[in-house]
């Protein structure tokens, strides 16, 4: 198979890092609910050992096969392709568990947190609610070749919004904040971290601008405009002095 290192590559890469980004993003929603005792290692051990090696052999399977018939869709391939029946119904079920799980992590728990925060509804109606919202998208319309560019443009737009936003977290934890976070005062309605930081907002909307402009590699374009932006205002913008540690 043909390929590039250029720009068409890291457009692709990017296409990925916008879908996931909305999980980076929301990823105090799962850290949250950890108990004590369970340790980094613990987690990485259990990741190694069950949900990666699927998702690579699931990965390469679909690389191989999209490159020897020149068909994207896994589906379509194994359901054409592949002679034996049990083996064919094993896959497509390991294909849709796989979708299930995923949508349940990076599409189904952080707007159920959003909506239960907002709306003060119930964890199970606020999920509801979602799966209801979901299917009001058509997703079984983007999906078809024929919306592949649409989707692919909807994904690179987002992406430049979310882009900025994760480029002003990390510059505010890891260099401003030196990794220390009050955490009982980050939910006191009253505490230090109360109000909005225009700073970041600023910080967002500027390397949101810059993405737009590099649309093709729109998350990647935004993060250094955003994270110098940010740390500039903060360090210098009298508005900002009360949220700078």
């Amino acid at each position: 198979m043909e390929g590039t290192w250029g720009l068409p590559f890291w457009g692709a890469t990017m296409l990925f890092l916008g879908i996931y980004s909305t999980m980076m993003l929301n990823v105090s929603d799962y850290s949250r609910e950890l108990k004590k005792g369970t340790g980094p290692g613990l987690l990485t051990i259990l990741y190694a050992m069950s949900i990666l090696p699927c998702t690579l052999f699931m990965g390469l399977i679909g690389l191989m096969v999209s490159g020897a018939t020149g068909v994207s869709d896994p589906i379509q391939v194994f359901a054409n392709a592949v002679d034996n029946t049990p083996l064919l119904v094993i896959t497509l079920l390991f294909i849709a568990f796989a979708q299930v799980t995923t949508n349940v992590l990076n599409n189904v728990v952080p707007p159920t947190y959003i909506l239960m925060d907002v709306f003060k509804l119930k964890f199970r109606t606020s999920t509801i609610l979602v799966g209801l919202l979901a299917f009001c998208t058509f997703p079984w319309e983007l999906v078809k070749d024929e919306s592949s560019a649409g989707l692919q443009l909807f994904v690179q737009i987002y992406s430049a919004f979310l882009g900025p936003i994760f480029a002003v977290m990390v510059v505010d934890y890891f260099i401003l904040r030196r990794r220390t976070l009050d955490l009982d005062k980050l939910y006191d309605e009253n505490g230090p971290y109360r109000g909005v930081n225009y700073g970041a907002v600023l910080a967002a909307l500027a390397g949101a601008a810059v993405a737009l402009t590099f649309s093709s590699v729109s998350w990647y374009a935004s993060l250094l405009p955003a994270g110098i932006i940010y740390y500039l205002l903060m360090r210098h913008w009298q508005p900002c002095r009360r949220f700078h540690p």
